[in-house]
């Protein structure tokens, strides 16, 4: 059995994926992608599956989502983003005098000509300061990057990547947001190629298969090239709405969670329908750095794309899932049809300490950013934007970008305004007299937001305890993510010895659970201080409240709002301090029953911002 296991393992590596039954070039060309970053990915050590120390008494689980975020790229709501902004209010919070919303994502051609200015300076802000090319390695490697591509991840990695970058645009312009490039409003025009998306107004204009105009000029790559290289429409298509509309009728998640590069054996084959595929068909159609993975993400236009790839399976989400299928749907582990990089306890790497399943999270899009109805011809004849306008001369009404002059407005005789600043004379589009040839914008310097950045924290109570019974070598893979400071991965800034989480020494004086008293009482405050002074501050007398503890009241004047807002279900510190909104009072006599094991940390205070 051990050898037959051996010769699987050996077989995984060596057996590719058959490319020769895709439909299209493109689409071969895809598929030779996908199987060429899967046999990397297999070719690379095998992800470990983190686990905690065990505890005794409890049942060991798999790690979760940072309790305490290090960094504004571990944050999932916008009282986390308020902290490392430098902001105030937590859940209502203020930066630099504005209110720091959900980010609302909308398309590009959307946006209002300010907004599309400051988002061009936002990129080029992190471009100076190389924040933009540390963010398009990580998608470069396929040793660090091992679920980005070729199985069930692809989604929810590229979910969490498309968060950072947006994170990392609002922390230039908290205002902004990552909007979505709709490729259908390309693949429904005359010519893709004559879009005002490859103008200076917008991405930029080529010449010689490299972009020499626009915001996006002089945009040195990683691989030290001058130039962004784009080869608009050489090969590959655009999204259509048929390949869109296939992802919204599934209702079997293999077909969106995807197995894209299955082996032999494996009970799900390839079909070039799945998203992943389909969304590869327009990196093929910008070409240049858009043409291969691994430089993809030079080009801005990379981002925007995926946005819309995530905003699909979002709408997916949202109409074809319930609340809780969203967070529990997930492709069963196998080799033969995905590398362990797509397992969905694994490690989503290089995003530690999550695993492929907290893409599957709703606080995304509850929390952090939602998305604006994407162009329809309900919105008027210019669907919306003055960059947009309703095609109606092919049947159902659809809306398409404006043609740049000079563009094909072949076929458009039902009286639509598709030229941007001219009009359509015998097929082609005709600048208006009085318009002028188009100039590079000049680029504006951004004032970014200064960011706090904590990046040594213990993210579980019993790491100073671990740490002394020598866990830190002898399970390196948990230990080095999860307790950085008591391993010595790091050094704090704060005193260790009297601040077992960072926050331990809070000026706030709760308890974290409903159990508190009992393990208080049956003796846990000596027994197990580590936990306890810091968990359960007010049943270990650590601290005076300035409320009568005990009653069968809100312990905290939000105690409402946040009940309003779903947080007793979510948030096991409502239950204890919340007990009037959330309707938990207990019997003491009940506790013994339901305190038998020792809950894990809340990080509710926390991540609403409380110090």
């Amino acid at each position: 059995m051990l050898f037959l296991a051996t010769v699987l393992g050996q077989l995984a590596v060596v057996i590719s994926l058959d490319c020769s039954t895709a439909p299209t070039e493109a689409l071969r060309i895809v598929c030779q992608q996908i199987a060429r970053w899967d046999d990397s990915a297999r070719k690379a050590p095998p992800p470990t599956s983190v686990m905690p120390p065990a505890i005794a008494g409890k049942t060991q689980l798999a790690a979760e989502f940072a309790p305490i975020a290090s960094n504004m790229y571990q944050c999932m709501d916008i009282a986390c983003l308020c902290v490392f902004f430098r902001g105030t209010g937590g859940t209502s919070c203020t930066v630099q005098g504005r209110p720091l919303r959900k980010a609302l994502r909308k398309e590009y051609r959307q946006l209002s000509d300010n907004e599309r200015a400051r988002l061009h300076a936002a990129f080029r802000t992190m471009k100076n300061n190389g924040e933009y090319d540390r963010l398009a390695t990580i998608h470069s490697q396929f040793s660090g990057s091992g679920g980005a591509h070729s199985g069930p991840a692809f989604l929810p990695w590229h979910r969490e990547y498309m968060k950072r970058v947006e994170i990392a645009i609002r922390q230039v312009d908290p205002d902004l947001a990552l909007p979505y490039w709709d490729s259908t409003l390309e693949e429904n025009m005359p010519n893709s190629k004559d879009s005002i998306l490859w103008t200076n107004e917008f991405m930029g204009e080529s010449a010689g298969g490299s972009v020499n105009g626009g915001s996006f000029r002089e945009w040195r790559t990683l691989e030290a090239r001058p130039n962004i290289r784009r080869e608009v429409g050489a090969r590959g298509k655009c999204f259509s709405e048929d390949e869109i509309q296939f992802t919204l009728r599934q209702t079997d998640i293999n077909q969106v969670l995807a197995f894209s590069a299955p082996r032999p054996g494996c009970p799900s084959q390839p079909n070039y329908n799945v998203l992943e595929y389909t969304h590869g068909n327009a990196h093929i159609y910008v070409g240049g750095e858009m043409f291969d993975t691994q430089t993809s993400a030079n080009d801005p236009i990379f981002f925007m794309h995926h946005s819309f790839v995530d905003c699909i399976w979002e709408m997916f989400r949202q109409t074809r899932q319930t609340r809780a299928d969203r967070e529990r749907a997930y492709p069963v582990n196998n080799e033969l049809c995905a590398s362990q990089h797509h397992f969905g306890s694994t490690s989503m790497r290089p995003f530690a300490p999550m695993k492929n399943t907290d893409g599957l999270s709703n606080m995304y899009t509850d929390n952090l950013y939602s998305y604006a109805p994407r162009p329809s011809c309900s919105m008027g004849n210019d669907c919306g934007s003055k960059y947009l306008y309703c095609d109606r001369s092919h049947g159902q009404p659809r809306c398409a970008s404006k043609i740049k002059p000079g563009g094909s407005c072949a076929g458009l005789n039902n009286g639509e305004n598709a030229c941007y600043n001219g009009r359509c004379m015998n097929g082609r589009c005709v600048v208006a007299a009085a318009q002028q040839a188009t100039t590079p914008p000049p680029i504006a310097p951004a004032k970014p937001v200064v960011v706090v950045q904590q990046t040594c924290f213990n993210e579980h109570e019993c790491c100073s305890h671990w740490s002394r019974t020598g866990e830190c070598p002898k399970n390196r893979a948990y230990m080095s993510e999860w307790c950085k400071a008591s391993c010595l991965v790091c050094q704090p800034t704060y005193d260790l010895n009297n601040a077992t989480l960072g926050n331990c020494n809070s000026i706030m004086c709760f308890n974290e659970d409903i159990c508190c008293p009992y393990w208080a009482y049956v003796g846990g405050c000596i027994t197990n201080p580590d936990f306890m002074l810091c968990q359960c501050r007010v049943s270990c007398e650590q601290c005076t409240p300035d409320y009568f503890y005990g009653e069968c009241e809100d312990y905290h004047r939000d105690c409402y709002k946040w009940s309003r807002g779903g947080q007793c279900t979510k948030n096991k510190w409502m239950l204890e301090n919340c007990r009037r909104s959330c309707n938990s009072c207990i019997d003491p006599s009940m506790l013994p029953q339901r305190c038998a094991q020792r809950f894990s940390r809340s990080p509710f205070l926390w991540s609403i911002g409380m110090k």
